[in-house]
């Protein structure tokens, strides 16, 4: 019998929790985007005074790593390596850092999260922080 882990709704509201405190205490207003390993949208929050781009630049750093089970950093990092800078031409790929896949501790990748607002290095730390909000639930 095949049985897979599922990002609930619980674990992803949790999540955004996380990230959004992170973000108050660095004073910085976030749009997260947390979806499952399909690229479907799980759930959305945007805090007030965020900008118009981040609502849209959220969920493509959360497909991104929907799609390919790295960070958008990573693949970042990845794309300097290539001559043709390939993954520049993909639609829907975001290369800046706040895209993070989320993986249980069985390496079974059910989900991401996409965060933006702020500089892209803040949007990691608030999706780090996320990610690192359901560590126990990722160990079950």
């Amino acid at each position: 019998m095949l049985t897979a882990s599922v990002l609930s709704l619980d674990m992803a509201k949790k999540m955004a929790d996380a990230a959004e405190t992170k973000a108050l205490a660095l004073g910085i207003n976030i749009a997260i985007a947390i979806m499952d390993n399909h690229g479907n949208l799980k759930y959305f929050r945007r805090m007030d005074r965020n900008g118009f781009i981040s609502v849209r630049m959220a969920p493509l750093k959360a497909l991104t790593s929907a799609s390919m089970p790295l960070s958008t950093k990573g693949l970042a990092a990845r794309n300097e390596t290539l001559t043709n800078l390939s993954y520049l031409g993909i639609p829907g790929i975001a290369l800046l850092e706040g895209g993070l896949p989320i993986i249980t501790h069985q390496g079974e990748h059910i989900g991401s999260i996409g965060v933006s607002g702020a500089t892209p290095e803040l949007d990691g730390i608030c999706a780090s922080c996320a990610v690192d909000a359901i560590k126990r639930d990722l160990a079950e």
